[in-house]
């Protein structure tokens, strides 16, 4: 199942962050101590891959904890919401009877470790109704009372007396069924268990025929109600199929030295990040550190320091177990030289597991010294890193037996800013089989043409966290890696001679790439692959921004809205720094017409659709607001008419929803709107000549 979004509370210095829609790749981005590593150490002990305690103690907001948290059982500290796969949600249909199952499900755990699980649509099938046994029962009493009396005087006494105990019983238990919304539970099964002894303890030679009949009633809907229900069977499914997380983080980068007595005893002591990495590593060697140290210790050395001969025997024994040990690191050792390969692109390396008594040791040569090898803890900082992360997720996410979900702490921290780059392209590989979230404020590690991917991390004045959902926040500290990583991929636009487009702001930057991506993959007009898209923030700054280029000799194209502020910028631009080069300066309102802005490119009941869905304003467009003209104006004029009031930031929030439903399903995007996506892309072509 895909993880949708997810929402911390009562965890640390979070009290609730708002549901955090979360991608293929998803970055937080922050100032220290804001809390971007509180919200990945949540989402770790939501579904941990490892044994991860919940110690409220710790992780219970601390200005809260005395005057608050009585019962652990009442609060909840992470949410998460999956989208349900197809093979899932036909399991479900299965479960619960035929009925259409849900196509998402969120799922909330508590401090006492338990989860709610809450479905989207909420099933309702699995009720075991009373209503037919109870009128079973009316049914048998109204046969007894036309029952005639036998011809035998003698047998009168005992007739009367069985018809009027059964006919008692039947009003008695009728009255305590019709108690039950639902049999299908412990005390309706144990109901109707007392139904049917009674009935047969009372049966006699003038009722057992009616009494079989109201059993044959009853024995199915006691069997029923024996039966867990279906949405309890569905909800024990959901959290077993619950991807597992994995947390990683640098505290966890490797020793190559390690002295095995040390390691045994701080792993059973007080297992910390690096003893993880350890026993990680000797998962994959297939071996506990106990076997390895026995492995490795000499019969003939006892017998020697006891003063007594060394027999063959202990020789032979010594040899066996040095050359099982052996046998053992070295594939091992070629085993993690071929998979660590296949991740590691910077170049290629030889790692080599190596035991010698109590001691444990790494080493690594690679290809340009292929017969020099240097201890780990020598080799770079980021290649350490990686090392040591991979182990974790290759051990962690096979003990899972189920797709795993990447939770990374400032990864690549080491990493010269080239391979942080790439570390993106890594992540993207990654992320094909395995979301991934991580946290950073290095601009490097943040992909200037996925700036949607982006989630900024914030302290407010009380000193709690939130994250900004669909805008940037004000604080500059913050947004300070994302200008950092627009202005990079700016900067090597100047310099290596690509055609800019110069847009207005983060909306039209986040729907253009989109369209771009999308078209390029079904084959349509797409933007010519030289093309690099600048978001400058806002019209206002256009003039500052294409100056930097003019000042390199590059002359961008700027894309403008067909609004009024648009107007006045083009009119501005076309008096000074683009006089005479009005090609350099294209409206959207020439290509699609009207008063067009970017979001016309979507439309706007689906931009509507998905503002509605990053908000909850419950907005609907009737006829009349069509008369309004572009896509923001027609919204803007459906909130007037319902009353309801637009928040700060609207416009990149429903631009982000937009792209992250195209990003969940690529058939998102309807053809109208790729039509005019062609027009636009195939006009700037043009422009560019």
């Amino acid at each position: 199942m895909r993880l949708k979004s997810f929402r911390v509370r009562n965890f640390r210095s979070i009290d609730d962050s708002g549901d955090i829609p979360v991608d293929a790749v998803t970055a937080m981005v922050g100032r220290n101590e804001s809390g971007k590593t509180t919200l990945l150490k949540a989402l770790h002990k939501f579904n941990p891959a490892g044994d991860e305690p919940i110690n409220p103690q710790r992780d219970f907001p601390r200005d809260r904890y005395t005057r608050d948290f009585k019962n652990p059982e009442d609060w909840p500290f992470c949410s998460a919401t999956f989208e349900l796969t197809p093979s899932q949600r036909a399991h479900l249909h299965g479960l619960l009877g035929g009925e259409k199952p849900p196509t998402s499900v969120t799922c909330t755990r508590y401090y006492d470790a338990d989860y709610l699980v809450e479905f989207e649509p909420e099933p309702t099938a699995g009720v075991v109704d009373p209503h037919p046994a109870i009128e079973a029962l009316k049914q048998m009493a109204g046969k007894v009372r036309r029952f005639r009396k036998p011809a035998d005087e003698s047998e009168h006494a005992a007739f009367d007396e069985a018809k009027s105990q059964l006919i008692g019983a039947a009003d008695k238990w009728s009255s305590e069924l019709g108690g039950f919304a639902d049999l299908r539970s412990e005390a309706g099964a144990e109901k109707l268990e007392s139904l049917r002894r009674e009935m047969n303890g009372i049966s006699s030679p003038y009722t057992a025929d009616v009494i079989e009949e109201l059993l044959e009633v009853v024995e199915p809907t006691l069997e029923a109600a024996k039966i867990e229900p279906p949405i309890d069977q569905a909800e024990a499914y959901i959290i077993e199929q619950m991807p597992v997380f994995i947390y990683f983080e640098n505290y966890g980068i490797l020793d190559s030295a390690i002295y095995l007595p040390h390691f045994l005893r701080d792993e059973k002591a007080a297992p910390s990040p690096r003893t993880r990495t350890i026993h990680a590593m000797f998962q994959h060697v297939n071996l506990s550190a106990e076997e390895i140290a026995g492995l490795g210790r000499e019969e003939a050395d006892k017998l020697r320091h006891a003063g007594q001969a060394v027999t063959e025997t202990a020789i032979q024994s010594d040899m066996k177990r040095l050359e099982e040990r052996a046998i053992k690191l070295n594939s091992a050792s070629l085993d993690i030289t071929q998979r660590f390969g296949d991740w590691w692109s910077q170049r290629r390396h030889n790692i080599r597991y190596h035991a010698d008594g109590d001691y444990f040791r790494i080493w690594v040569s690679d290809d340009r010294r292929p017969g020099v090898e240097i201890e780990l803890e020598e080799r770079s900082k980021g290649f350490q890193w990686f090392f040591s992360f991979y182990l974790v997720f290759l051990v962690e996410s096979e003990e899972g037996h189920k797709d795993a979900i990447l939770l990374l702490d400032e990864p690549g921290l080491h990493l010269h800013p080239t391979a942080q780059q790439e570390l993106l392209t890594f992540f993207d590989d990654l992320a094909t089989k395995n979301q991934l979230v991580y946290t950073t404020h290095s601009p490097f590690l943040i992909d200037a043409n996925h700036l949607e991917r982006v989630r900024p991390v914030v302290e407010d004045e009380s000193g709690h966290s939130r994250i900004s959902v669909g805008d940037w926040p004000p604080d500059r500290e913050t947004i300070f890696p994302l200008q950092a990583a627009a202005g990079y991929a700016m900067v090597r636009g100047l310099f290596q001679n690509r055609d800019n487009l110069l847009v207005e702001g983060m909306v039209d930057y986040y729907l253009l790439s989109m369209f771009d991506q999308q078209c390029r993959a079904v084959g349509r007009q797409a933007l010519p692959t030289e093309v690099y898209v600048v978001p400058v923030g806002g019209t206002k700054n256009m003039g500052g921004v294409a100056s930097l280029f003019l000042g390199q000799n590059v002359r961008p194209l700027v894309l403008l809205d067909g609004d009024q502020a648009g107007q006045v910028r083009r009119d501005a631009l076309l008096r000074d720094l683009y006089a005479g080069q009005a090609s350099f300066v294209l409206m959207l309102s020439d290509v699609l017409g009207g008063d067009a802005e970017t979001e016309d490119l979507v439309g706007p009941e689906l931009f509507c659709s998905a503002l509605n869905e990053a908000t909850e304003l419950g907005l609907e467009l009737v006829a009349d607001d069509h008369e309004a003209g572009s896509t923001p104006k027609i919204i803007e004029a459906a909130a007037a008419r319902q009353g309801v009031t637009l928040p700060d930031g609207w416009k990149p929030r429903a631009a982000l929803q937009v792209v992250r439903n195209w990003s969940a399903n690529a058939d998102y995007l309807p053809s109208e709107a790729l039509d005019r996506a062609e027009l636009v892309f195939a006009e700037i072509a043009r422009r560019f000549g």
